[in-house]
């Protein structure tokens, strides 16, 4: 997979999101739309952002179709693969660079208001969801890193906490009670700290799954941002997948659930690595970005052994 630096003469200054308190920080921005903020310890200066290109070369699989949404009897297929090329006018964008300049665009990004689908399903996002051209599909990203937190008093403490950030998107889907659906998710994550920095995240990346009775993310709002949320949702309508190794390759990730109520939506939300907040607690840093290339809905018997008594 090619790896090429670019430093890029871009016309407006960055002001890089500090995350560190010691440290200055350089920003990259990976396939023209992914910012990664790098801590700078070799005592150099930050310069202004660097391109830096990520492409698969005949690594990952993608659809012969060029439908985003297509439905069969029992079964509906969201394809991500080629994303909207079309504003969607979710209230969010995302920065592009193109030959060293930026511009602003809402293509292909999904906000709070939600963005329709071809076969008319409507898709909502948190943390700037957007498709990304070189990787060829949806993206979401989550990390984390330590910082200082001073708790005030008459004798203040300092602990070390966590400094996170995550995404999430919603399908509105009309779930029925008592049908069990197989949910699959191709996907593939890239340690962003492994391609700039060269050394591997401590700790791995957990995708929630969960039925909602509402597409709203997070109570709603015009947010953009990607700070930690998180909502509340019963036990039997929520599972975990956490990743098990940095090996690049396309995975298929598979939940199952057997709802008793009508959910009008499915959520995803892509949640980091944390440590446990104290005086000398160690703190993970890990940074990823997860491609979604499709999710596909399946009906199936009902299958009460699924739930447990709550």
């Amino acid at each position: 997979m090619p790896l090429v630096f670019i430093s890029c003469d871009i016309k407006e200054d960055e002001i890089s999101k500090s995350q560190s308190i010691t440290n200055p920080t350089q920003t990259y921005i990976i396939n023209g739309d992914i910012e990664y903020i790098s801590e700078i310890t070799d005592g150099s200066k930050p310069t202004k952002a660097k391109l830096v290109y990520d492409i698969p070369k005949n690594k990952f699989k993608t659809e012969t179709t060029g439908n985003i949404t297509s439905k069969v009897a029992g079964q509906s297929i969201i394809n991500f693969n080629y994303g909207i090329g079309d504003p969607t006018n979710s209230g969010c964008t995302v920065k592009k660079y193109n030959n060293g300049d930026s511009y602003v665009t809402d293509s292909g990004v999904y906000g709070y208001n939600p963005a329709r689908q071809n076969d008319g399903y409507l898709i909502r996002g948190y943390g700037v969801p957007h498709h990304n051209l070189y990787y060829g599909s949806l993206v979401l990203f989550a990390s984390n890193k330590g910082r200082k937190v001073t708790v005030e008093g008459r004798d203040p403490e300092v602990y070390n906490d966590n400094l996170s950030t995550i995404s999430a998107i919603s399908i509105e889907y009309p779930f029925k009670s008592n049908v069990t659906y197989e949910i699959s998710v191709r996907v593939f994550f890239k340690d962003n700290r492994m391609l700039i920095d060269k050394v591997q995240s401590t700790g791995f990346p957990t995708l929630n799954a969960s039925l909602e009775n509402s597409g709203i993310l997070f109570g709603g709002g015009p947010s953009c941002q990607n700070d930690l949320r998180h909502s509340a949702t019963e036990l039997n309508y929520i599972k975990y997948y956490t990743l098990e190794d940095n090996i690049i390759k396309e995975r298929t990730i598979t939940y199952k659930f057997s709802p008793t109520q009508v959910k009008k939506a499915l959520k995803f939300n892509l949640l980091p690595a944390r440590g446990a907040r104290g005086t000398n607690a160690k703190i993970p840093t890990n940074n990823y970005t997860m491609a979604v290339r499709t999710v596909t809905i399946t009906e199936k018997p009902f299958d009460p052994s699924l739930n447990i008594t709550q």
